[in-house]
């Protein structure tokens, strides 16, 4: 069971990738499925949401404080208790597909499934995030051999396999692997790795390898619920094909720009506001893939640009160049909805008709960053940059405009 120990603080990318996601009651467990388990919180049966948030709110205690299962299951006992949901109960499917069904949330066969999932999937993402902070010090994972007393014959095989960070073998292998799995991974460095490598196993002993054993061609499965159709690895229960904290990287970008479309000025500050304080969407940078990622919602800026839509975007390329050339923190990102968003507006220094530039005051820092529309039409922010007041003042001067912040 996912415990984490009472003399260590729980990493906060644990406790926000669980508290980040939103509630979907659900009568299957199949109704939220693989990578919607990034961002969606569910229990299979709890179809009212405050039963759902009696879940929900027990295990975030449980997890935030460290506790294991057996502390947690009088926290939900006694909020189902009140709810009048400790024990049997109908419940009826709200689409109607399936008839009633019987379900316990006093089973202790149920809870443990429920807690064991939720917690172990967040510790999977908190490792996840922290693997990725600190992959050029200690760039390889290690598979190492799970504490099962009954281990799956294909988990053993991949015990031993040292590969890169961002091989894709860890996107589907990431642990867990299935229901109640315990299989771990662990970081190492290059040297580590070279010394394992070249290692001459023993008797029984571990064998290290760089390659991914075959094991078949991915197994076709049919969500009979949703007719989704997925490809899944041999070896890895059907759902859990994902690496959590990457899903919940790419799930976050996905979801949040078709909301900004129609959200309304100050709604889309907010929202990307909270987006960029996510650790998960902080990962975008250190991704070997290039991602976009909103980053502002300026429908005045659209119209003078003439773009297609008011979000603006910034390639993780970007700000991983900014990281590297300039030494600015990624968390300095965070100010871009801002600015992006309420930022004073002046043409481009360089005389550019597809550009502009946008000049704030956060605090006592002054911040500018360019803006230009893409040829397909989109607004793109090009960079960031801390800038003194003199500077400031010279380019607003240049461009005949009033400065703003006395």
């Amino acid at each position: 069971m996912a415990k984490i120990e009472k003399n260590f603080a729980v990493p906060p990318e644990v406790t926000s990738y669980f508290d980040g996601k939103s509630a979907a009651p659900a009568f299957s467990y199949l109704d939220v499925w693989a990578e919607e388990h990034a961002y969606k919180f569910t229990v299979a049966k709890a179809t009212e949401l405050d039963v759902l948030n009696s879940f929900r709110s027990t295990i975030s205690q449980a997890i935030a404080e460290g506790k294991g299962f057996d502390a947690w299951k009088p926290l939900i006992g006694k909020e189902l208790t009140k709810l009048g949901w400790w024990g049997p109960r109908m419940v009826s499917d709200p689409t109607g597909e399936q008839p009633d069904r019987m379900v316990n949330f006093a089973s202790d066969r149920r809870l443990k499934i429920i807690f064991w999932s939720n917690a172990n999937s967040a510790r999977s993402a908190g490792q996840w995030e922290r693997v990725q902070r600190s992959k050029k010090a200690l760039p390889y994972i290690l598979y190492v051999r799970t504490t099962s007393g009954d281990p799956r014959p294909e988990h053993l095989s991949w015990v031993g396999i040292i590969l890169p960070v961002d091989h894709p073998f860890w996107k589907t292998h990431w642990p867990p692997n299935g229901w109640l799995c315990k299989c771990q991974v662990r970081q190492i460095s290059g040297r580590e790795a070279e010394q394992l490598l070249g290692h001459e196993p023993k008797d029984g002993g571990v064998l290290y390898r760089d390659t991914v054993p075959d094991l078949g061609p991915d197994i076709q499965h049919r969500n009979r619920r949703t007719g989704e159709i997925t490809m899944v690895p041999q070896g890895i229960d059907a759902g859990w094909q994902t690496n959590p904290g990457l899903a919940r990287a790419s799930t976050l970008i996905r979801n949040l720009e078709t909301k900004l479309e129609a959200a309304a000025p100050q709604d889309a500050q907010k929202v990307l506001g909270e987006l960029w304080e996510d650790p998960y969407l902080r990962l975008a940078p250190r991704l070997p893939e290039k991602v976009w990622l909103p980053a502002g919602h300026n429908q005045l800026l659209a119209d003078e640009l003439g773009a297609k839509s008011p979000v603006i975007s910034v390639t993780s390329e970007t700000i991983a160049e900014r990281m590297e050339k300039h030494k600015l923190p990624v968390g300095d990102f965070a100010v871009l909805p801002q600015i992006l968003s309420e930022g004073l507006v002046l043409p481009d220094p360089r005389g550019r008709g597809n550009v502009r530039s946008l000049l704030a005051k956060i605090g006592k820092a002054f911040w500018r960053s360019f803006v230009t529309v893409s040829d397909n039409g989109y607004l793109r922010a090009t960079s960031l940059h801390q800038r003194n007041e003199k500077e400031m003042r010279n380019q607003v001067q240049r461009s005949d405009g009033k400065w703003p912040w006395e």
